[in-house]
Parts: C-alpha cells; structure tokens; sequence
C-alpha cells in the first residue's frame, strides 16, 4: 500500500503553489506539514518540482473520505479550539499506539480542524501541543472498522509546561456515518457466546437473514446463505484486509473458510454503501491481527461433545417424519496465534495456526450398520428409543485447517509494506447428508487454498496518502463421489421422494484463481469553501478465470421411479466450463463537513467483460447419436457491462455536539457478473460443452432398476435442457450455438434510500432508527425464442393417492401447444422488477458499568411484481424463459424468497418479515462474566406443492403452488445462548475457562419439511433446530 498526503499553502484553491521545507524531526516520527505544505522521506527534504513529478507517476490517485464500506481501517479527526471556542491552528497533533511502527504528527488547519486517514484498527493516544497553552494527551482512543472516531479537545492558556492527561470516551456516533453497518471488536467476538466463523457473527448483524439455524457449531464449516434488504446472496462481498476475495463463480460466497482467532475485527454492511463497494449485497469485511513492538498472542482449546448435550426430539416429531434428532457429536477447536517485533519500530511478524474438527448428525442420516434402520420408512426408525436411533446417525465430518503468516515492515521514514499469505484447508466427508441423500450418495468435498497480499503504504505529509495492494487467490475445491467405484455406478432417483440410492449422478472439480490490483489515495483538504473536504480515489483491477468440470456417473444415465415405479430414463453428457472474467473500477469521493453538515458525494465506475475459452468433451457412452462429443471453440457475449454508480449521503448534526444526527443517503449499485453458467454469465449461454440433458419414458423390461437402451421410447422426448443449443431434433447436428446475447443488454441495478436518526444517551448508550427503500431491476434471463404465453393452454389436475393431512386440492397447470425451441437469447426481463421497504430500529450500550449490549428490531418487506407471464423469472420456478403461465399469480405481487442452495443446504426459501436480535454481557466480580445472544424470527416461506404430470411438447413437469408466496410459514423460532467465564491473571498473563450454553430452551423448531403433498413422504419433517449443547473452553493469552 502506498500512501501519501498534501499540505496547501493556506488551501483557498487547489491551484494555488506549495512549497516543501525541511523540519526537524526525531528520526522515528513522521512529520505532516501544517500550512505550508512540506514532507521530510528518509531525512530528505523533497523540492517542488520533484515533488510534482513523483505525483504524475502516481497518476490520478489523489483525495480523501471517511472510512466506510470497504476499509479495512478506520480514523479519527477533530477540532481543536482553546476556552472561549475560538479554534485553534498549528496545533501540533501526534498519534501513536501499539498497532502503528511509527508516531504520526500532524497540524491543524486554520480551521482548527486535523484528520488521520486509513488507521489500523486499535487504541491510540492522541497528543496537542502549542506553544502558549497546556499540552493534552487523549489516551486510548478506540479506532474500528469503517468508522470515524471524533476527539475534538479545548486547551487552555499556560505560562508553563503543563500537559494535562484524559481517558478517550470515543464518541458513540459516527457524525459522518451514511449507512447501516454493523461491528463487532475483539469483546464482542471473544466475550460472547457465537458460533466462531463469520457466519455466525453475520447472524448477530441486524437485518441479516440466515439460510440455516447454526447451534453451538452444528453448522460450522459450511457457508450459511445470507441475505438482506430484499437482495440475494449473488451481490454479496467478502474482503480481508481490504481485499475482494469474493467468489465470483459461486458469486458472493467466500472461496475459504477461516480460523475465528486471526482476526481483529468484523463488520458487516447492509446499506448505504460508498463508493468502495460495487454492489448493494451484504459487505462481509474482516481484518486480521498483526504484529507490535510488544510481543504477544494466545492460545484456545474448545471442546463439545454429546455427552455435554440433550435431546430435543419428542414422539410427536417421530411421528411427522423425524425419526432422529440433528445433535453435535463431537466438535475440537483448537489453535495459536502471536506476533511481535522483529525489529522495534522497523519490522514485526504475526502468524496463526488453526484447526476445527467437527463431527455432526443429520436428520434420518443412518450409518448401514446392523441393528440401525436403513431409512426414515424402515420400521426400525419408529421403534428404537431416542438414543439409540441418534447413536445410529453417521457422522458428517468436516476439517478446517487453517495458517496465517503476516509481515510488516517500514522500509523508510512514512513507507509501510506487508505481507499477509494464509492457507485454507477444508475436507468435508459427507457433503449434501440429508434424509434424502445416504452416504453413498454425498460428496466428498476437498479444497486447499493459498492467498497471497502484498501492500506497501506511503504516507507523504498529513494530507496526502496513498496506498497499493497486490493479491492472488488460488480459489478451488472438489465435489468428489464416495469412492471411485461408484463413478461407475448408475444412480437411481425417486422423483416423488426426492430420494437418491446407489450413487449420485455427478462429480466436479473447480478451479477458481483470483488475481487483484488495488490502489487508492486520500487527500484532507481544510477550510476550503466554508468546510473541510476528504476526498478518496480509487482503482481497482481483478481478473478471475474458473475451470469448472462435471463428469457423470454411471455412463451418464440416472434411472428415474416415481414413489417407486420406473417412470424416466434421464442422459447426461459430461460438461465443462474454461471461463474469464475481468473487472475494472473506478472510483471518487469527497466528504463535505461544513458546522453541522456533512455531504458525502460519489462516483464509481465498473467495467465487466467475461468469456469463454476453447473446450472439448466426450459423447455419451449410452445414447452417442443423442448427445455426441463436441469440439468448441470458444465465444464471447460481444457485451461488456459499463456501469455509472451515484452515491449521495448527508448528515446534519442537529445539536452540534455529536449527540442527534439526522441521515440519509441515496445509492445505486449494479451487479457483479459471474465468469461461468447462464445465471449471471453474460457469455454462459453460448457455451455448447455445458451440461445438456435429455429424458425418455423408461419401460424397466427386466425388473433390475438398470436403464437400458432398448427399455426407453426414443420417440418422446419428455424434456431436455443445456447445452447452449442442443436440439432434440436434430441431436448430432455440428452444434454452433443458436443462442444469442442482447447488445443492449444492460446490468441488474439495484436503487436505494435510506433516512435515518441516531442519538446519544448518556455516555454510553445510543438508539437509531433506519428506513430503507430499494428498487430492484434490469434483471437478466435466458428468454426461449419462438414461444410465448400465448403459446399454452390450461390443464386442470388433481393429484391422487394423497395420504392424510396432505393438501391435493384441483390445480391448474399448463402445457405448450408447441414444441418447446432450443434457442434462447439472453436478455433484460423488462415486465420485471423487486421493492423492498422496511425499517430497523437498535439499541447500543458500549462497556461501561460492568455491561454492554445491542438490540435490533427489523422488518422487511420484499415483493415481486410481473407485467405478464413472459417476464416471470424465479429461483423458485422450473419454467424459467418459457412464458410459462404456470403458478404466474402464486408468484406475482408476492414475497420475493430465494432458495438456499449452497453448503449442502436446500429446501429452504428464505424470506422473514421480522427480526428480533440481541446480545449482550455483564461482568460480575471476581473477573466473571456472563454473556448472552438471543435470536428471533419470523417462520421462512413453508411453499407446500404438487408435481404435474410429465407434459406435452417436451415441457417436462412443472411444480404446482398451493399459496401465494408468503402466506404459508414454518412455525417461528427463538433461541438464547448463554457464556460464563472466569479469568485468571498472573504476570502479564491471563488463562480464561469458559462454558457456553446453546440453544438454552432445547427448542425444536422444524425447519424443513418435504414439500410435495401427493408423495407418500408428503410434510415430513427433513430438518430441525440441533439440541441444547455446552461448549467448554480454555484459553490463554500472553
């Protein structure tokens, strides 16, 4: 990172000259001009002319803003006047702390105003001198994530040294602050019961909705969807340290997971976004520990187990499908981490070491051991006791290891370089266990990572700073079966069930690299204009090229029964996917402060272009002359996203103490593209190698459950799909993709307002209110060509067979009177759009009297609206592009709720319209602590349906919704955690035992049931809350 700042000569205009003068200076302490602009590197006075050149290498990196969305540092600024209010100029400001290699001194302005940019997070203390009146020291000045801590002092007229000394109260409102966020220090992350993965601190985050309900770890080394505000996890960010490592294949997921102990701090954006961040998605930021001039560091064992468990599965579950419970089995979390100096106040080192086993039960998740049943339907399930069925549960095992090593250095007076490399390694045994899935049928998941960062910092005088990071990461994982024999295995699929046997259909292997080249400069500007302007700019470069391949098992032939009887025979040829994705951004930004006002104004500017390379793949081994093999080579859209993102947000402190800040802010945001699929993949459509599928009526002839050749009828095709333009009709043509992108395609776009109060009580308390309004829109699909809603004519259907207290009433279904075309162009849903209105209220008690808290209350409303059939896209649909009438009116004017479909998480339509989160702790004499989380919403969309028969003119079978979306519900879940912990110091030591109690209330909540009312499983209960468990926990710090 490089960072630099500029001092004006009495700063009217930008265009007025500066001159540089050499200061004196102690050899360890940065020196920031105060009017005249001047800056002394590595004892060097810099003359002005070379001054300027070194600044047209850097090109246009120049300005600076408040710390927000995207930072992984903070900052702290002020004013400073004397007694009477008069402000004071030439202020010699200095700062030092643990986490900084040098003391950085600044002066301020002639509007007694002075600002330190892109600080690590940490304590500070903060020093005032002037000749002529007593020195004040501010200690401990508490600087987090994206915020700015304000420490505004008076001093007062001395005849004689005198330096006055005061504990810092940082202010608990951010005057500047134009969005919801959330933070979460080192007390939040140790001193309260959590789940120990940014996941489970996500699920703390107010407004943040969850895909899974994690206890104590039960769901710990898998990546819980999340969602908020009416938006979907695509738009979602993650960064370390400042760097996107997002996912953009399983696009905004994290391509690692993480060891809980390596980092500092974690804050999570939901709105409001600056200009540092692309998208409107949730901006999941984490910001890893370091090395000081002191060394340091701790050590942690934590242990859960069964035995520490209960059981919260009661006769009338078994009853309703759950024939055992989801307890933890066993979980170790064990690991170190330190740093310190190499060399005092030149260079320092940190590394970590982590790892977590994790053994988990699954709901009706049997070992195939004797004496244990088979399935849910085995009379076995229904009659052993409770804990012998739960000792019958396999074990879903999942390992994380986890390295990090970090160096930091200072090569010469305001220069800072670093290196951060860390390694992730997760092996997962049974990936997609469920009641559905037998082990034979989960994947073996496998995916070291290694992530490199390197930055170097310069910081040129007390206005101008500037700052480049490099990045790789080597992205990737396996989807692998149980054992390679099973590759040749052909799986057998119940699609009345749902359920799988034998083996499962496919197998994948991705590649994922990500390389990345940031670079931003800050520039402090006073008194210009009646105010203080902090500008920022930015570049940012990210090139992200997926291998994605998918072979299939059993000669790519999977044998379908409906509830039991051969019904389909479905082929499969095997698929891949050689992508590139390369994004460009630039951005600006200026925060106004001028009295009570700030203005904060910017622009940024995305470039996405992707494209698929060259590629071959085999034919089907069964049916060649339907799915043959295929050269491709390679395409592009000839459609690259260039997209112009406004930010606007004003703040107006209404007392002007800092106490009452009235805020809003209005931001657009587009999304970010994917290099792979046809989902958010510009080029994904045009790809001929990608999975195509084609399915026959299947007569079983000779009673095995094996498809072969001569038991299908060739001459109906039921459905097909993929493929970028395979044609049923005409199957061994040359295939050069039919299908076609929009040029006037333009990019999903996301529109935000957002009004808000916030105010102080106290000390130590604050409340807040936000109203937020989005609009979602310029959606993109795959439209089919050649076919409308004009195009289908209405079926009425009633399901039979229904066993008791299944809903089968007469549906309506509907089918083509055309053959469904192969072509498809990928264009913008114009008749579609998305509005989510909702508020959020919080309450904040910092620790202060033994106790801190914070409570939040939000509601969300998200709808969907159509103009007609033609536009209908939804996660929720199996007739994406078609026109499609089917389920048009259950899905139009309703709850906008996405499928989780990640982690081996599905079934689950996330969509709550409240929610109800708090956390908190007390500490009590003898160093004893108790802390507590408590988590409550609203049931997720319960979408109970029927399947329609296989339809006319290869339209396949549709699913057919009782509900408008959101008026059926899963019952409503709370849970409270509970901590308790002691410390013992000695030495400069300290040793901590804790206890956490999860999941207090054994609740039971169901959270999945099978949706289907016309199978026999119709309702059962496939997924609840895992039981109360303790964790215990030694740690030590050092």
């Amino acid at each position: 990172m490089i960072s630099a700042l500029i001092s004006w000569n009495r700063p009217c205009s930008l265009f007025r000259s500066f001159y540089l003068r050499a200061v004196e200076a102690p050899r360890d302490v940065l020196v920031f001009g105060g009017f005249r602009g001047y800056a002394q590197v590595g004892g060097h006075e810099m003359k002005g002319s070379s001054y300027l050149a070194g600044l047209s290498m850097l090109g246009l990196l120049a300005a600076t803003a408040p710390a927000h969305a995207q930072q992984a540092t903070g900052e702290i600024s002020g004013r400073v006047a004397d007694t009477s209010g008069a402000v004071l100029p030439g202020v010699e400001v200095t700062l030092t702390g643990p986490v900084l290699l040098q003391p950085l001194t600044t002066i301020t302005s002639e509007s007694g105003t002075y600002r330190f940019s892109e600080l690590t997070v940490g304590q500070y203390d903060v020093r005032f001198d002037l000749e002529g009146f007593k020195s004040v020291v501010n200690r401990g000045a508490r600087v987090t994530l994206g915020t700015t801590t304000a420490i505004n002092v008076e001093l007062d007229v001395s005849t004689v040294e005198e330096t006055i000394t005061v504990s810092a109260e940082a202010p608990i409102i951010d005057t500047s602050r134009v969005g919801t966020r959330s933070s979460f220090t080192q007390e939040q992350l140790q001193d309260i019961p959590s789940q120990r993965d940014p996941w489970g601190m996500l699920s703390r985050a107010p407004g943040v909705a969850m895909d899974r309900v994690n206890v104590g770890g039960s769901q710990s080394g898998q990546q819980a969807g999340h969602i908020s505000r009416g938006g979907n996890t695509a738009n979602n960010k993650w960064l370390v340290d400042g760097v996107d490592i997002t996912d953009q294949a399983a696009t905004g997921a994290s391509p690692v997971y993480f060891d809980f102990d390596a980092f500092e701090e974690m804050q999570f954006s939901t709105g409001g976004n600056d200009v540092t961040q692309q998208t409107g998605g949730v901006g999941i930021n984490l910001v890893t520990k370091s090395g000081t001039d002191q060394f340091r560091g701790q050590g942690r064992l934590y242990v859960t187990d069964e035995r520490f468990g209960s059981n919260n599965l009661t006769d009338d579950l078994r009853t309703e499908g759950a024939k055992s419970g989801a307890p933890i089995q066993n979980i170790q979390d064990y690991g170190v981490e330190a740093g310190g100096p190499i060399y005092p106040g030149r260079a320092w080192f940190w590394g970590a070491y982590g790892k977590q086993d994790i053994k988990i039960g699954v709901v009706n998740f049997f070992k195939r051991t004797e004496g244990c049943p088979i399935d849910a339907d085995d009379p076995l399930a229904s009659t052993l006791p409770i804990k012998d069925i739960n000792n019958c549960l396999e074990a879903d095992l999942t390992t994380l290891n986890n390295y990090n090593m970090k160096g930091t250095g200072r090569l010469f007076e305001g220069n800072t370089v670093s290196w951060h490399s860390f390694f992730a390694d997760k092996v997962r045994s049974a990936r997609d266990a469920s009641d559905t899935r037998p082990i034979e049928t989960t994947y073996r998941q496998e995916g070291p990572v290694w992530t490199h960062k390197f930055s170097d910092r310069h910081v040129f005088n007390d206005r101008w700073l500037a700052e480049v990071q490099v990045a790789h990461v080597g992205g990737g994982f396996s989807l692998l079966l149980q054992d390679p024999s099973l590759e040749s295995v052909q799986a057998l699929e119940d699609i009345g069930t749902d359920r799988w046997a034998r083996a499962y259909r496919q197998w994948s292997i991705f590649d994922r690299p990500a390389t990345s080249v940031d670079a931003t400069s800050n520039y402090f500007l006073p008194a210009t204009l009646g105010g203080d302007h902090a500008f920022k700019l930015g570049f940012r470069w990210r090139d992200t090229p997926t291998t994605s391949q998918t072979l299939y098992s059993g000669s790519g032939a999977v044998a379908q029964i409906d509830d039991g009887v051969p019904a389909r025979a479905q082929f499969y040829r095997n698929a891949i996917s050689d992508a590139e994705l390369t994004t460009w951004a630039f951005y600006a930004q200026d925060s106004f402060t001028r009295k009570r006002w700030t203005l904060t104004a910017g622009l940024r500017v995305d470039r996405q272009e992707d494209g698929l390379k060259p590629s071959t793949i085999d034919a089907n081994p069964i049916i060649p002359d339907w799915l043959p093999a295929v050269s491709f080579a390679g395409a592009k859209s000839g459609v690259a996203f260039t997209d112009v993102s406004p930010r606007l947000g004003v703040n107006y402190d209404v007392s002007g103490t800092g106490r009452t800040v009235l805020r809003s802010s209005f931001s657009v945001y587009y999304g970010q593209l994917a290099p792979t699929g046809s989902a958010r993949s510009n080029s994904g459509l045009l790809n001929t190698v990608s999975s195509t599928n084609v399915i026959f009526p299947w007569d079983d002839l000779n009673g095995d459950l094996q498809v072969q050749r001569n038991e299908i009828d060739e001459g109906t095709v039921i459905d097909f799909g993929g493929g970028g333009g395979w044609d049923p009709d005409d199957p061994t043509a040359e295939v050069t993709s039919p299908n076609s992108v929009d040029p006037d395609l333009r990019n999903d776009r996301t529109r935000e307002l957002i009004a808000g109060i916030d105010h102080q009580i106290g000390n130590s308390m604050s409340v807040s209110f936000s109203y937020i309004y989005r609009n979602y829109d310029n959606f993109a699909f795959s439209k089919v060509v050649g076919i409308s809603s004009d195009d289908w004519v209405p079926v009425d259907f009633t399901p039979s067979d229904c066993i008791a207290g299944a809903r089968c009433p007469t549906l309506t279904y509907y089918e083509p009177m055309i053959n469904i075309p192969n072509v498809q162009r990928r264009q913008n849903q114009n008749g579609y759009s998305r509005a989510y209105n909702g508020f959020e209220l919080a309450f904040s008690k910092r620790m202060s009297d033994r106790w801190m808290a914070d409570v939040s209350y939000a509601y969300n409303d998200a709808v969907e609206r159509f103009d007609s059939p033609d536009d209908r896209v939804t996660v929720s649909s199996d007739t994406l592009g078609t026109g499609d009438p089917t389920n048009f009116d259950i899905f139009n004017n309703a709850q906008y709720a996405p499928e989780a479909g990640g982690s081996g998480i599905d079934n689950v339509f996330q969509n709550t319209k409240h929610l109800l989160k708090a956390s908190g702790q007390y500490r009590l004499p003898l160093d004893i602590s108790v802390g507590a989380v408590f988590n409550s919403f609203q049931g997720y969309i319960f979408p109970q349906r029927v399947q329609s028969p296989d339809r006319a003119n290869r339209a396949g079978r549709a699913w057919l919704y009782l509900d408008p979306y959101g008026e059926s519900r899963y019952g409503a879940f709370s849970m409270l955690d509970i901590r308790v912990a002691k410390r013992f110091n000695f030495g400069g030591r300290m040793i901590e035992g804790s206890m956490d109690v999860f999941n207090v209330g054994n609740v039971n909540t169901v959270l999945t049931r099978n949706l289907n009312q016309a199978a026999s499983t119709a309702n059962q209960v496939t997924g609840i809350v895992a039981p109360r468990v303790i964790r215990f926990g030694l740690r030590l710090t050092f």
